[in-house]
């Protein structure tokens, strides 16, 4: 009786907590869903396409489709925004040294951004045939960038790479849970982006892979509409708001910035 009275307690004390976070910041749901994720379920850094994620092959029989798109994309490099650009709380890891890091957002948080998937029609088609698919972007990194070791918070979904654009001299790759990666064009790679992470682009050249985060299928049926729910409350938070007003934005900010100071004021 005693254990069923704590337990009933700790659920009541889980559903109170949940109802102040939302009204404060909904996001802040997910970091305690994902917390309740990592200590009931344990995965290894790296995972298997084939097993918790066969709907990978649509876009990796298609990456030669993918990369000619990005190609076009990629010619108008300088006008698109940085992550740090899109969404301002990324700036440690996107801001750290002089080199770029782009994104180019078809899909964030479950919204899809109109005009960049304009520009890239065969890749939103594929990309909208796969629903486990959140959030989906060309991450651009420029030559010699880094990314400093961080773990990504949101348990529920696996990271999607696809190499479209890979350096052919020199070392690029991701460190993630202690694995290493080394990315090559037309291969991908699925994996947990909770585990402590970092990137090198150790070259003179850039490096694009299609980046994606995917519902992750190996939870128990009843955390499944959980966890989309608990994903779908990120939408509210003003912050993401802000991320999905930016993804749009495909110009240099900070040279518009510049444009906007240089423009004489009119007198009052």
């Amino acid at each position: 009786m005693i254990v069923l009275q704590v337990i009933l307690g700790i659920v009541l004390l889980f559903i109170l907590l949940n109802v102040v976070l939302y009204f404060i910041e909904p996001s802040l749901i997910a970091i305690t869903f994902s917390l309740v994720l990592r200590m009931f379920f344990k995965n290894p850094p790296m995972v298997s396409l084939e097993k918790y994620f066969p709907e990978h092959k649509l876009l990796k029989d298609n990456w030669k489709v993918i990369q000619e798109e990005l190609i076009e994309v990629l010619k108008n490099e300088n006008n698109i925004p940085k992550f740090h650009e899109v969404d301002k709380i990324q700036r440690f890891i996107s801001d750290k040294d002089n080199a770029a890091w782009r994104v180019f957002m078809f899909k964030a948080y479950d919204n899809w951004q109109d005009e960049n998937c304009a520009k890239a029609p065969k890749t939103t088609e594929l990309l909208k045939q796969i629903p486990g698919i959140t959030t989906a972007m060309f991450s651009i990194l420029g030559p010699q960038k880094h990314i400093p070791p961080h773990n990504g918070f949101y348990k529920g979904v696996y990271r999607y790479h696809l190499g479209l654009v890979i350096p052919k001299e020199g070392e690029c790759y991701i460190v993630n849970g202690g694995e290493r990666y080394d990315w090559k064009d037309g291969e991908d790679v699925l994996f947990d982006d909770t585990y402590r992470h970092a990137v090198w682009n150790r070259t003179e050249e850039t490096r694009v892979v299609l980046f994606c985060d995917v519902f992750r299928n190996d939870l128990p049926a009843i955390f499944q509409p959980m966890n989309k729910w608990v994903y779908g409350l990120r939408e509210k938070s003003k912050r993401l708001k802000s991320v999905l007003k930016n993804a749009e934005v495909q110009v240099d900010l900070r040279e518009e910035e510049r444009q906007t100071a240089q423009t004489p004021q009119p007198q009052v």
